[in-house]
């Protein structure tokens, strides 16, 4: 006997948007499921508008767009999407799948039908290194681990709440830091970048790579001059101050680290850390700790508004771990990240 909810799902049709150009009721449409589901896996989080949505398809991280968006629909109402994201700069083999529904469509199979016709994309373009991510002890973690897909990492969201910061501790440990560096400085870094930074710029995004990836298989991120300044123009295209420091030796101008944070101009009190990383051959200097707490000072002075910045880390990455827990990290969340060949 067919139940309402089985009725329901019949009756839901998949069809695809396109992202750079979605409506404003389609951004709407899109919010309010993100919203309704992260309302149930995710609720320290903040809601995110129309506005927020579209600008996130429409230039992504790096200037660019979203690849696919497949949408359910229940009538004329949006229930359930899948984002489909790839890198035009490296791992040229990947497709990364965002699954959400909104919790009252859940458990009818829509997902299942969502991911069948983002693999079937994934194989047509020869993208057979799929990855999907999802909160701990979540209904799409559920999902992914039906579907065959592994879990290859293991993250956690971490948050600093800056009125709760002990700042005479902070200052000791900046102190101390510097003491530990004495032969680097910081330097304020502007976006758009000025172009005599922009190898040094390169050589610390480049750094990132020895980060921890447990078991996921992926190739190293490429960084060259071009995804530096989109990198820098989607940040003001998505409505993002960036604040940055470098850390370069001072004895021959090395570039050695760097730590950015971003502050929404539509939502001021929340703040992202986007990167911080030392490159190998400048380790035990501590500037990891000093970039971190001189960039908590500069946010002090230029955005006083700010209530809080998130933060996340591989949990084997222990000693950016240890860092973010010194400075009063806590953690809010823990996710895990999948991986299946196809």
């Amino acid at each position: 006997m067919e139940t309402r909810a089985d009725a329901v799902a019949a009756a839901v049709e998949i069809g695809e948007l396109e992202p750079t150009a979605l409506s404003d009721a389609d951004a709407g449409a899109l919010a309010e499921v993100a919203n309704a589901a992260e309302a149930v896996d995710a609720p320290f989080r903040a809601p995110v508008d129309a506005a927020y949505v579209r600008r996130g398809h429409l230039y992504g991280h790096d200037m660019q767009p979203t690849h696919g968006l497949l949408v359910a629909r229940d009538g004329e109402r949006i229930v359930a999407y899948a984002e489909l994201h790839i890198s035009v700069w490296d791992n040229a083999d990947v497709l990364f799948v965002e699954i959400e529904e909104h919790p009252k469509y859940r458990d009818r199979g829509i997902d299942d039908r969502l991911l069948e016709q983002a693999l079937e994309r994934a194989r047509a373009e020869g993208r057979t290194n799929v990855l999907g991510s999802a909160w701990l002890e979540s209904h799409r973690l559920t999902f992914w681990e039906r579907q065959g897909f592994p879990v290859v990492t293991r993250d956690a969201n971490r948050r600093l709440v800056l009125a709760d910061l002990d700042r005479p501790k902070l200052a000791q440990m900046l102190a101390d830091a510097e003491a530990a560096s004495t032969d680097y400085e910081l330097v304020d870094v502007p976006n758009p970048s000025p172009d005599d930074l922009l190898a040094s710029l390169m050589a610390v995004h480049n750094a990132i790579n020895d980060a921890p990836l447990d078991d996921l298989d992926i190739e190293d991120d490429a960084w060259p001059a071009e995804r530096v300044k989109a990198y820098e123009q989607a940040m003001t295209a998505r409505g993002m101050r960036m604040h940055r420091l470098l850390a370069r030796r001072t004895s021959d101008g090395a570039a050695a680290g760097h730590t950015v944070v971003v502050v929404e101009e539509d939502r001021p009190r929340i703040g992202a850390q986007e990167d911080t990383a030392v490159i190998r051959e400048h380790r035990g200097h501590r500037l990891g700790i000093r970039l971190k707490i001189a960039m908590l000072d500069r946010l002090a002075e230029l955005e006083p508004q700010l209530d809080y910045i998130d933060t996340w880390n591989a949990e084997s990455n222990t000693h950016m771990v240890a860092v973010n827990d010194a400075i009063g990290c806590f953690v809010v969340a823990r996710g895990h990240e999948v991986q299946k060949r196809i």
